[in-house]
């Protein structure tokens, strides 16, 4: 019997530890674009959780085969979080470093109510905040805000697509306009940040798409197509964008992509990412509440990002512990 449950453990931790590395190796590869592997990617934090299992039983068990082999998913899992859980260190202030201090913050239409939003920003006090899902209703609660945001170039819409900034220093320059037919409105401001033109780009990158098969009445639902070309469509014109633009940049806003996405990596191939620098934990800013009507006891999807230029450092970066019901905001401390 007992040989027969270290049989089931060292065959389990193969399976899964060749499962798991699989992934992530296609990941890296052209099979990338496959539904599925994108799909994962979604998921692969939570992919570990079976560590939890299998650590104890290894440890416990005679296999040192299982050992070993259990040993991968511990290192690719320090290999791609682990940075993230380590003491974030203070870096090094200079006089003539200026802080700026950003909010990206989906409000969902102002589902969380009004109230809560201003009581957030408000009791957060950003100097500049990147808005999406910006109602009518919400534009007019925030222009309520003047003193504290003397400069406000707002965009509500009805649905999804509204937008806005806010901020303490003067707005040079504004423009917003979707990135494709039928997408949200993505907006991009100058700032005059005490003499420094910084360019905040508010970014609402459209959802990917999950097809489902299954015959009425049936539970079993079975994905038959997972898509993201609409977001990598409005990706490529956002690199476009990037392209035209020279100097201080800050890119901020919800993208609707995990960090383990292909879009991740192009975008992180030309900007830092203010949270993975100097943020502590997974980050996680979605769902908030509830998804769906369905109640959520924590976020477990990292969507949202506040992304910057080589010439800006991160200094701190946190998720806020509120929110709702779909994004907790995001908060970054940028020295220019």
């Amino acid at each position: 019997m007992r040989h027969r449950f270290q049989g089931v453990i060292i065959t389990s931790s193969i399976i899964y530890t060749g499962a798991l590395l699989l992934l992530v190796l296609l990941q890296r590869t052209w099979l990338e674009g496959v539904w599925w592997v994108r799909l994962a990617a979604y998921a692969l934090p939570h992919l570990f959780l079976p560590l939890l299992l299998f650590l104890p039983l290894v440890v416990l068990s005679k296999s040192r085969l299982a050992k070993v082999v259990i040993l991968v998913p511990c290192l690719l899992f320090l290999l791609l979080y682990g940075n993230l859980f380590l003491p974030q260190l203070a870096g090094a202030e200079h006089e003539e470093e200026i802080v700026l201090r950003v909010m990206s913050y989906n409000v969902t239409q102002g589902r969380p109510g009004v109230d809560q939003i201003l009581s957030i920003i408000e009791s957060e006090n950003p100097d500049v905040i990147a808005l999406q899902e910006v109602s009518a209703e919400v534009g007019e609660a925030l222009s309520g805000l003047d003193e504290m945001y003397p400069y406000m170039a707002l965009r509500p819409k009805g649905g999804y697509s509204g937008t806005g900034v806010l901020s303490r220093f003067p707005i040079l320059d504004d423009e917003a306009f979707p990135l494709m037919e039928g997408a949200h409105l993505y907006q991009h401001v100058v700032l005059d940040v005490e003499g420094k033109s910084v360019h905040l780009l508010n970014v609402h990158l459209q959802l990917p798409v999950i097809r489902l098969d299954g015959s009425e009445g049936s539970l079993s639902l079975n994905p038959r197509r997972y898509s993201t070309r609409g977001q990598d469509l409005e990706l490529d014109r956002l690199l476009e964008e990037l392209d035209g633009l020279e100097g201080l940049l800050i890119v901020a806003g919800d993208f609707n992509m995990t960090d383990q996405s292909s879009g991740y990596r192009r975008l992180t191939g030309r900007l830092g990412d203010a949270f993975r620098d100097v943020g502590w934990g997974f980050g996680y800013t979605f769902p908030d509440g509830e998804m769906r009507s369905i109640p959520i006891p924590f976020p477990f999807l990292r969507i949202d990002y506040i992304f910057h230029s080589s010439d800006i450092g991160a200094q701190r970066a946190y998720v806020g512990d509120r929110g709702g019901p779909d994004h907790r905001f995001l908060v970054a401390e940028l020295a220019l």
